[in-house]
């Protein structure tokens, strides 16, 4: 293999390794944290959030974990592109983690991150918070679906493995 091969195999698995802990952590919230704030609405964002740092805490985490996952994924995708019969997989891939990640900036966080966890409700009625917080949670499982299908689609790139360099070059 080339060395460019090389580096797309590595950063091919280096985004598969962040990818999957960002559906590992996205279990955990949906299993640890979620049943906490949002168990007993709309009383349990309040003593979920109101005086803590949880809310610190869970950003935290997010902030540090998306930038680098999706460097590797556009990386990912640049240092294989000449392969082309990874590339499929690899644009499915890309496309369905950023546009969670999106969808995320567009709504998870302006419709429940802020108001309901940074801000624990302050200002919203009882109705309007159990309101936000179902729907938050409702839509957060297709979210976690399509993180989930954009780390199957890189795994299927794997499966493909690079051309000899002079068969790349032949093509």
């Amino acid at each position: 293999m080339s060395l460019r091969q090389n580096i797309g195999e590595v950063s091919l698995w280096v985004a598969l390794l962040l990818v999957g802990i960002i559906i590992g952590a996205s279990v955990y919230q949906r299993i640890s944290l979620i049943p906490e704030w949002g168990g007993n609405l709309p009383d349990s964002v309040a003593a979920y959030f109101q005086g803590t740092t949880n809310a610190v805490a869970i950003g935290r985490f997010w902030e540090n974990a998306l930038p680098p996952t999706a460097i590797m994924v556009v990386l990912t995708l640049l240092t294989n592109w000449p392969e082309r019969s990874r590339r499929k997989w690899l644009i499915v891939g890309a496309i369905l983690f950023f546009a969670m990640l999106a969808w995320t900036a567009i709504y998870f966080v302006p419709s429940g991150v802020i108001p309901l966890m940074a801000r624990a409700g302050a200002g919203l009625s009882g109705d309007e918070i159990t309101r936000r917080a179902r729907a938050w949670i409702f839509w957060d499982w297709f979210r976690m679906a399509g993180t989930a299908a954009a780390y199957f689609s890189l795994l299927k790139a794997l499966t493909y493995r690079p051309l000899h360099p002079h068969t790349l070059a032949a093509e």
